[in-house]
């Protein structure tokens, strides 16, 4: 009778490999939001002032809210000064900390605006976080020449997703390696997950801020600073277009404090419990079933968009 020891082994392995699979998927799930415990923020800054990129709605907004709620310093940038005045007197009302606000269009790409509006601003403050959260999506799912808002459109996405995380990171490192400590957060997205039909720009660029932060982590490891990746599901903001919230589907407060509390514990996370729970039932499924549902998805949402145009348009011609 022939041996069946290679079977045999072949078999543990197999088993090892689907325990270690089914253990790191919960670990990602479980540690990060309900085990670990929250770093020292203040520590791991090392420094009083946070910045956040998009910070007058959603995401943003509530990571600035909640880093004051830290004790934090804060230096909001985002396209609309009205904006920003808003938000600086609520949150220096709520939590008694310094705002200080600079508007920035970050369509914009020119270093020579980027030096004298923003890194400038940089320089003159010890800043312990940075929180690139500013990001521009399309309006609705479509093949690359189709884009709502055409060229422009598909420039603008392409500048304002790939060029702020990467300028402004290496503008805050410099002092972050010198004093060995400092956080920085780049907001991806889910989508950079799957190479994703009738998302392709979007897609594409939140890939480009995985890989950045990634290179990142391993030129910096040694220097004792924190580069977390932040890719959410759906959230409840005007840019995802959605406004209820659900378990799956959190408000930006509720996702955002999640969000923090995962600093230091995971490196590359959805950034909060529920949407963990989906990307590992994800990463389960085979990647062409994964891409045929998304891109369903996005036909139907397409769909809907442009029948809720043309209702509109319609109504506007009576």
């Amino acid at each position: 009778m022939a041996c069946m020891c290679p079977v045999i082994a072949l078999g543990w392995v197999a088993l090892a490999y689907i325990g270690y699979r089914l253990f790191k998927a919960v670990s990602n799930v479980v540690y990060p939001y309900k085990l670990a415990a929250p770093i020292d923020l203040k520590k791991a800054a090392g420094a009083e002032w946070a910045v956040v990129t998009g910070s007058t709605d959603g995401i943003g907004l509530a990571y600035a809210k909640e880093l004051a709620r830290k004790g934090f310093k804060l230096l909001l940038i985002s396209r609309t000064q009205a904006k920003l005045d808003d938000v600086k007197k609520v949150i220096e009302d709520e939590s008694k900390v310094e705002v200080k606000t600079i508007a920035y269009d970050f369509t914009n790409p020119s270093m020579a605006d980027y030096e004298q509006k923003l890194i400038q601003a940089f320089n003159e403050l010890d800043i312990g976080i940075l929180v690139n959260n500013v990001g521009l999506s399309y309006e609705y799912p479509d093949v690359l020449h189709k884009i709502e808002g055409g060229l422009k459109r598909v420039a603008d996405i392409t500048v304002i997703n790939t060029v702020p995380p990467t300028v402004l990171s290496a503008a805050v490192l410099p002092k972050m390696v010198e004093r060995r400590s400092g956080i920085i957060v780049n907001i991806a997205s889910s989508a950079a997950a799957n190479p994703m039909s009738m998302w392709a720009v979007y897609s594409a660029t939140k890939k480009y801020v995985c890989w950045l932060s990634e290179i990142l982590r391993m030129e910096y490891s040694s220097k004792n600073i924190t580069i977390q990746t932040i890719c959410p599901m759906l959230v409840a903001t005007k840019m995802s277009k959605v406004s209820k919230t659900n378990f799956f589907t959190p408000s930006p407060e509720k996702f955002v404090k999640e969000a923090v509390r995962s600093i230091g514990n995971a490196e590359e996370t959805s950034g909060c419990f529920s949407h963990q729970i989906q990307v590992e039932i994800s990463n389960i499924v085979p990647q062409p079933i994964v891409n045929h549902f998304l891109t369903k998805m996005s036909v139907a949402t397409r769909a809907k968009a442009l029948r809720k145009k043309e209702r509109l348009a319609a109504q506007k011609d009576e």
